[in-house]
């Protein structure tokens, strides 16, 4: 269910089609990646684990499943988190996972976490000492002929290791800030965003 807190406009756009097929979204290009000391505790969060959000476990221990199908061991598993940040879309909410995977010429990272009610998507592509960082924002649906336009106004990367090229894993804070404009029906409406946080994750050759 989505939180009150999404501005009026923004609930009038809700209406047929996938928001994320008429947004436009700009990232930010080549900005430089700061080679930083981890914080202290800044990665404690690896401990935690959380199940699939698909399966709940009741007071006395018996597993179910929301959707069908019989609970296999997949749906039992302990997922640890690989991300601590948290956006101020959609009334604001936690990303838990980092997703990262080597490219021919960098790293890319994808943070994505909260379904079934969150589908967004924030994304990361490092190449050459520079990053990009790009939201993609799914609200469930938009009104025919509506348009919701996003451009990045800050982005900040710091990696906590020099050889993140060639390393096993990548650790580091993100800290980007974007608009939204949305226009429907002869009006316009803008608001700002935020996403910001920790992360530390394998990296998928």
């Amino acid at each position: 269910m989505l939180k009150l807190a999404i501005p009026i406009l923004t609930l009038l756009l809700l209406c047929c089609g996938l928001a994320e097929q008429s947004a436009v979204a700009q990232s930010s290009s080549g900005v430089i990646i700061i080679i930083g000391k981890e914080p202290k505790d800044s990665l404690k969060f690896t401990n935690n684990w959380a199940y699939p959000w698909w399966v709940t476990k009741d007071n006395d221990g018996r597993f179910h499943k929301n959707t069908d199908g019989k609970i296999t061991k997949k749906d039992t598993s302990h997922l640890y988190f690989t991300a601590h940040c948290k956006t101020s879309v959609q009334g604001g909410y936690d990303i838990r996972y980092c997703y990262a995977e080597r490219k021919a010429n960098g790293v890319s990272l994808s943070f994505q976490d909260g379904e079934p009610a969150y589908a967004s998507e924030f994304n990361v592509s490092i190449s050459n000492g520079k990053f990009s960082f790009t939201p993609k924002i799914i609200y469930p649906e938009l009104i025919s002929g509506s348009k919701v336009v996003y451009k990045v106004t800050t982005s900040k990367l710091i990696l906590y290791d020099t050889k993140y090229t060639t390393s096993k894993e990548i650790s580091g804070y993100v800290d980007a800030g974007f608009t939204e404009t949305a226009i429907s029906r002869g009006q316009t409406e803008k608001h700002q965003y935020y996403f910001r946080g920790y992360f530390k994750t394998s990296v998928k050759s």
